[in-house]
């Protein structure tokens, strides 16, 4: 029964149907962080951002910041430069915040990263299977046409049987009997044996009275 209710109970979870008969799967709404946990990233970017300036302040000589606003100086966090700091100097605390910033807002991203390419492997999943169906079916047709085209050649048992067929007729020996019409000879078209009156065999191109007479 092709009712609405029964098409939606048909309908898997996860999908949609967009017209009759049609069921499209969808991806779920974006990912959203739960509000503490957004609260949580925006206080620690903000208290991030001040205590990186105010650790700025403390470097001496002073920061020079690049014509994109970056300080130059701070070394990443890990790298041999960043070792090689004295353990009081700010430029030490300075990298921490940053590497630490970095992290978070990672983190923070990730659930949308995450749905962004589940979105794109889904779009590219759908191109590649159209894809694939299309070179099916062109092969299909290929197919199709080598089939047809070699239905009308006889095949090789065909022509072998053919062959021996040939080959038997060939070697076979006939020969006429008397009161009875000539015999077609094999291998030979146009050409029949005849029972001469003296017993004999004789291999004329036809089978007319006036030549069996004449070789008699």
């Amino acid at each position: 029964m092709n009712t609405p209710a029964a098409r939606a109970a048909e309908t898997p979870a996860g999908a949609v149907e967009a017209d009759a008969g049609v069921v499209e799967a969808v991806l779920p709404d974006p990912i959203v962080l739960p509000a503490p946990v957004r609260d949580a990233h925006r206080s620690t970017a903000r208290w991030a951002a001040d205590r990186f300036l105010r650790v700025l302040q403390n470097v001496r000589p002073a920061v020079v910041f690049d014509r994109w606003g970056q300080p130059v100086g701070i070394p990443a966090y890990g790298s041999p430069a960043f070792a090689a700091l004295a353990p009081a100097d700010p430029r030490r605390e300075a990298a921490l915040v940053t590497a630490a910033e970095a992290w978070r807002q990672q983190a923070e991203q990730a659930p949308e990263a995450i749905h962004a390419r589940l979105r794109t492997d889904l779009v590219l999943g759908e191109q590649a299977r159209d894809a694939w169906a299309a070179e099916d079916e062109a092969a299909w047709k290929d197919l199709v046409r080598t089939v047809r085209a070699w239905s009308n050649h006889p095949t090789a048992l065909e022509l072998a049987e053919r062959r021996a067929r040939a080959a038997e007729a060939a070697h076979r020996q006939v020969n006429a009997s008397p009161g009875w019409p000539p015999v077609a000879i094999p291998g030979q078209p146009g050409w029949h044996r005849h029972h001469r009156p003296d017993g004999r065999q004789a291999d004329l191109p036809d089978t007319t009275t006036a030549q069996l007479a004449e070789s008699a």
